[in-house]
């Protein structure tokens, strides 16, 4: 109806590599091909760490170290940031109880959140579960949100981080 569309070979593939990078991300969950891998926080006052941040790898069996960048926004888009978060939340609470004894017990562990994540039903329920389960007091994790999570929902973020 009054318009035209061009095909090129160009978009198949890139709708097979999509579908398949969406396949293996699947996989990678069930499989838990994921790692943590910990960026100190340091203070600018003391010069001393005060905290560590959770940063999510995933080491794919086929290609290797897979960028955050490749494979985020695609489990946001598609909904799988909400179980990888789950298993983020899970190892680095527990990473945080065997460190108990060691130089990094005590110290506040920081992980991401994604939109979806935050907009779970039960999230606040979630998050005092894997605190419980590790024996971890609320102040030592610390969950960050980009400005646009806020931006693009603040009063529903707000409420459910009230919680």
């Amino acid at each position: 109806r009054n318009g035209y569309s061009f095909y090129l070979k160009e978009m198949n593939a890139r709708s097979r590599e999509r579908l398949s990078l969406e396949g293996r991300l699947r996989r990678a969950i069930e499989q838990a091909q994921f790692e943590l891998h910990y960026q100190p926080q340091i203070s600018l006052d003391t010069n001393r760490m005060i905290g560590l941040e959770a940063l999510v790898r995933w080491r794919d069996p086929e290609k290797g170290l897979v960028s955050p960048m490749e494979f985020i926004p695609l489990a946001e888009e598609t909904g799988l940031i909400v179980p990888l978060g789950e298993w983020i939340l899970a190892r680095a609470c527990a990473q945080m109880k065997s460190w108990r004894g060691t130089a990094l017990d005590g110290l506040r562990v920081a992980i991401n959140l994604s939109l979806r994540q935050v907009k779970e039903r039960d999230f606040a329920e979630r998050v005092a579960a894997a605190l419980d389960a590790n024996g971890l007091a609320p102040g030592q994790l610390e969950l960050e949100l980009t400005e646009s999570v806020l931006m693009e929902d603040s009063d529903g973020s707000g409420r459910i981080l009230e919680s």
